[in-house]
Order: C-alpha cells, then sequence, then structure tokens
C-alpha cells in the first residue's frame, strides 16, 4: 500500500507572461513537499479556489506577480480588489505580490489591503518568495504545534483535577488509610 504524503504548503502562481513560472515550478516543482498551481489569470485563480477551497490545515501562498496591471491607471485598485475577493472566497491565503515598481506607498497600500509582502522584481526575488513560503510554512508549523500543547495541558489539567476530587473523596470516605 503506497502511502501519501500531504504537501507542506500549497503554492498558487498568477502570472500572465509566464515572467517566474519556470523558477517557480523548479523551486517548488516537488509533489511531496508542495502542491504547485499555476493560473494565467486572477479570474481562474478565484474560480479554482471557490470550486476547489484549500485545507486550513496546510500553509496557502499565493504568489501574484502584477506586472499587467502597472500600466493601467491604478493598479494598487486593480490588485486591492483581487485582495478583497480573495479574502471573500477563502480566507488565510497569504498573498505575495511581485512587482517591477515599487514605492513605499504602494507597498503600504498593499500590506494594509492583505499582502504578506511586495517584492521588487529583480535578482534577488526568488530568494525573498522562498525565505517567506519557509516563513509561512515554519509559522503554521508552529501554530498546529502550538494548538496540539494547549490540548495536552488541557488534558493534564483536567487528570490532576479528577485525581484531585478522587483523593478527597476517598479521605473522607476512608479516612483510615490518611
Amino acid at each position: 500500500m503506497k502511502k501519501t504524503s500531504k504537501p507542506a504548503a500549497i503554492i498558487y502562481l498568477i502570472d500572465e507572461l509566464k515572467h517566474q513560472h519556470e523558477e517557480l515550478r523548479q523551486q517548488y516543482g516537488n509533489p511531496e513537499k508542495y502542491r504547485f498551481l499555476y493560473f494565467n489569470s486572477e479570474q481562474h485563480f478565484l474560480e479554482e479556489v471557490r470550486k476547489n477551497p484549500p485545507p486550513f490545515n496546510v500553509p496557502r501562498i499565493l504568489i501574484f506577480v502584477v506586472n499587467r496591471h502597472l500600466n493601467t491607471d491604478s493598479p494598487v485598485k486593480e490588485v486591492t480588489s483581487l485582495l478583497q475577493r480573495l479574502n471573500q472566497v477563502s480566507r488565510g491565503i497569504e498573498p505575495i505580490i511581485i512587482t517591477t515598481q515599487k514605492t513605499p506607498e504602494t507597498e503600504r497600500k498593499l500590506k494594509e489591503a492583505g499582502a504578506l509582502a511586495v517584492i521588487t522584481d529583480n535578482e534577488n526575488a526568488m530568494l525573498r518568495i522562498d525565505n517567506l513560503v519557509k516563513g509561512s510554512i515554519s509559522k503554521h508549523t508552529i501554530w498546529k504545534k502550538r494548538k496540539a500543547s494547549k490540548l495536552t495541558f488541557r488534558v493534564l489539567i483536567l487528570y490532576l483535577f479528577i485525581s484531585l476530587v478522587f483523593l478527597t473523596i476517598a479521605y473522607f470516605l476512608f479516612p483510615d488509610y490518611f
């Protein structure tokens, strides 16, 4: 019987021009570690997330290359609109925005809209993306372990309380043994 392992993260890529596609597929193409899904438009991505919602027990990361939107009048408004629609469809997906033109004002507005990070598209972009993905996986792993430790602590407290109750009852029923 073949054991199927769940991926460490689900990584979505929206890149109309396939600018980052090959590098990211090479980096995150290992199906044993990651589930990598490529989309050529925001609409296809949102339809896929609506049809097949991602599980909540795995980190979900969206890498969105927004170079096409820079030709419009308000690129921040369009990307912010996508982030709002994404929050309505599926909460918990962490968007990483890659752009060629990043200003502090643009970065601030996109982070307020829910972006995890805004990265300038240069030779260091892959390194920053990799660090953010690994950081997100680590954060999610720590969250799961903290949740498990809280449950264990509650069970321990319950056990101690029940033991104390039984000892108290035994003290009053059998005072000779104490």
